[in-house]
């Protein structure tokens, strides 16, 4: 047991000067690849995050490309997910613009509203306030974050939660 207390003392040394001396580094090279300062902040701090996770020994050498490793992960996964979601929202305002030429539409179009919002009513009262505000009040995850005082991942999270289980819902309703 001491042996292991001593090899994760190393490791959180290591880990500790290395994050002193490389996360302005890796802040510019994330913040290089994303257009969005406040997002590359908190991928920055998730690579830092990964590597305390990381189960693998770690040794001042390996470290630093394991660092750049982590961080491009993390960019290309964010990447993926905003153009996802972009494509998503795309599609959503390709379909409402057909949906608009009818009066037929415009009661499909309340009607899948109405469900909708019934559906937002059974939501856990965190997520429901997460979902209304990102919704309906066109809020951004950073500012519902900071206006509910929570973590950027929690209200991510939460948000993702309640838009599965309302197009789940609302696919079956339809």
């Amino acid at each position: 047991m001491h042996e292991t207390m001593k090899t994760s003392d190393n490791r959180n040394d290591i880990l500790t000067r290395s994050y002193n001396a490389n996360y302005g580094r890796v802040l510019g090279f994330v913040t290089s690849r994303i257009n969005s300062p406040e997002d590359a902040e908190n991928i920055a701090q998730d690579v830092w995050l990964r590597l305390l996770e990381y189960d693998k020994p770690i040794s001042e050498d390996s470290l630093l490309p394991l660092l750049y490793t982590v961080a491009t992960n993390l960019v290309n996964d964010y990447l993926r997910r905003l153009y996802r979601s972009r494509a998503a929202y795309s599609d959503m305002f390709d379909c409402a613009d057909e949906l608009d030429s009818s009066c037929e539409s415009g009661i499909f179009a309340r009607d899948i509203a109405k469900i909708e919002r019934e559906r937002v009513e059974c939501l856990p009262q965190q997520r429901r306030i997460i979902y209304v505000m990102s919704r309906f009040d066109d809020k951004s995850v950073a500012d519902i974050a900071d206006e509910l005082s929570l973590s950027f991942r929690t209200v991510e999270n939460h948000l993702r939660l309640g838009r599965r289980d309302i197009r789940s819902y609302m696919a079956e309703a339809i």
